[in-house]
């Protein structure tokens, strides 16, 4: 048994993922970001979706929370820490709106400084200290989007099921999505292997589960996929 030490950190939310049921949590959301005081990535779980301060949780938000890292045998990634949700306190919100002058400048300077060379020189890291979070820029030439499978072949596990969360409101279970969305490429160093990584991005994820009612057509919709997920990009 391990006992939690809990302390207030100032984090700017980077990346979100798709959400996963979870009979104790309700539906919950793992989130990475960046801490304030040291330059370091950080993993926070679980952040419950149904939660009244969820919706205030956008990416590049900077908040405040108590948090704490377990540090017993079973930790196995660097940057995870717990989460005490009541405790989050949203204390700046300036990156948020993209429709501002400059706020894709800021985000681009601050990602900058946390460029790590090549997602192999990540994985030598990971078997250094358990780094299990990095950002890399590859070489845009060898950048494809893959869908892996049929658009209109993605399985989908809608839910109907309605329960209580931890503050006894009644929510409805997350759709369930399939993993056939992701991205190849090669990092911009010489001799690189090839990489192809699954993409579990909250947005990629909520676009294909609310425009595949809307494109009707399989093509159309991989299409909209397409444009946005990879031409836009």
């Amino acid at each position: 048994m391990f006992l939690l030490s809990w302390e207030e950190r100032e984090i700017l939310l980077v990346a979100k993922t798709y959400p996963k049921r979870s009979n104790r949590y309700g539906n919950t959301v793992c989130t990475a970001g960046i801490l304030e005081d040291n330059n370091e990535w950080v993993r926070v779980y679980p952040i419950n979706l149904d939660a009244y301060f969820y919706k205030k949780l956008n990416k590049f938000v900077r908040f405040k929370a108590q948090i704490s890292k377990n540090t017993g045998e079973k930790m196995r990634r660097k940057e995870s820490y717990k989460i005490r949700e009541a405790t989050i306190k949203i204390t700046d919100d300036s990156l948020v709106d993209t429709s501002v002058k400059g706020v894709w400048e800021e985000r681009t300077k601050i990602l900058k400084g946390m460029l790590s060379d090549s997602i192999e020189i990540l994985k030598d890291q990971f078997e250094v200290d358990r780094t299990s979070l990095g950002i890399i820029k590859p070489n845009r030439e060898t950048i494809k989007f893959l869908i892996e499978k049929p658009i209109d072949e993605i399985e989908i596990d809608i839910m109907k099921e309605i329960q209580l969360n931890l503050f006894g409101e009644k929510v409805k279970k997350v759709d369930k999505i399939e993993n056939a969305f992701s991205y190849q490429y090669e990092c911009d160093i010489a001799n690189c292997n090839r990489h192809k990584m699954i993409c579990i991005d909250w947005e990629l994820l909520e676009s294909f589960r609310k425009w595949r009612k809307i494109y009707k057509n399989p093509e159309e919709l991989q299409s909209k996929l397409r444009e946005k997920y990879f031409d836009w990009m």
